[in-house]
């Protein structure tokens, strides 16, 4: 499969798929790309990435709805990423882990697109299934791959924007929650429940939650240091990571939380702590 870096004016079709690539502004010239993992209404319209793959067999409805995806995003100013394939079989030769949603036609000539979204929920659950197609008496089989939306093609100008925005609220609140093991099980705890973490000798983590509760999760600080750290979390010191949410301020080498919990800063990092806590503080006044 070809790599196509493309802007809004221009559209490259392949035989069975192609992949295009939209950035009005380049990543780079962003400074605040990552911030947008960070829990705030105001930083999280920006710099959002839409990765799709579109399979229809009708090339020609297939890149249409390519474009009112693509102009949707550039009005929104997010990022875009697009694959369209005309055949199921091609769809499911290629590994589409980094794709958030898929927008499948159900009436498909050698597979239908309930029997490929099967297959893709069976191997990305995360994935967003979007069935679009001209019969509404499929509508009723998309709950046994927990389709996301059923947009009926003759309606797709008045049913896409609304399903788009519903899209950026669903991926919003995912890249803001984080899978924990348990010892029996896995959860997925939203970071805004998070009141601080602490690191353990035994490859332990212990999460406590603003409710009062106590998680005790397999991994390391430091995992959880790199996987939270553009979400709001500071590092405090070895042992313990907290939610600048909930500080309510540090001063004498000490984090004093809302909850009236105090914790010890390191005194190595404490004028680099402060800074960020500072620099945080500033953007969510």
């Amino acid at each position: 499969m070809m790599m196509v870096n493309v802007f809004l004016d221009f559209n490259i079709p392949m035989e069975d798929n192609y992949v295009k690539s939209t950035n009005r502004k380049s990543i780079d010239d962003r400074e605040d790309f990552s911030v947008w993992l960070v829990i705030a209404e105001k930083v999280r319209r920006f710099n959002f990435v839409v990765n799709v793959v579109i399979l229809d067999d009708e090339q020609t409805f297939a890149e249409m709805l390519d474009k009112q995806i693509e102009l949707h995003c550039v009005k929104k100013d997010w990022l875009y990423e697009s694959q369209i394939y005309t055949s199921a079989r091609e769809l499911l030769k290629n590994n589409l882990s980094r794709v958030q949603i898929a927008f499948l036609d159900i009436d498909m000539p050698e597979q239908s697109g309930l029997d490929v979204a099967s297959v893709l929920r069976g191997r990305y659950p995360e994935l967003i299934l979007v069935f679009v197609t001209a019969f509404i008496e499929y509508a009723p089989s998309g709950y046994k791959v927990d389709a996301f939306r059923y947009l009926l093609k003759p309606q797709l100008d008045e049913e896409l924007p609304c399903c788009m925005d519903a899209i950026q609220e669903k991926l919003y609140e995912s890249k803001n929650c984080v899978l924990i093991r348990l010892k029996n099980r896995v959860e997925k705890v939203a970071t805004k429940n998070i009141l601080y973490i602490e690191g353990t000798s035994r490859r332990m983590v212990r999460l406590f939650l603003i409710t009062g509760d106590l998680l005790e999760c397999f991994g390391k600080l430091e995992d959880y240091d790199e996987l939270l750290s553009e979400s709001g979390f500071v590092r405090l010191q070895k042992s313990f990571l907290a939610n600048m949410q909930y500080i309510d301020r540090i001063a004498s080498y000490n984090a004093y939380l809302q909850t009236g919990i105090t914790i010890k800063v390191s005194e190595k990092n404490y004028k680099d702590t402060c800074k960020k806590f500072l620099l945080w503080k500033g953007t969510h006044l």
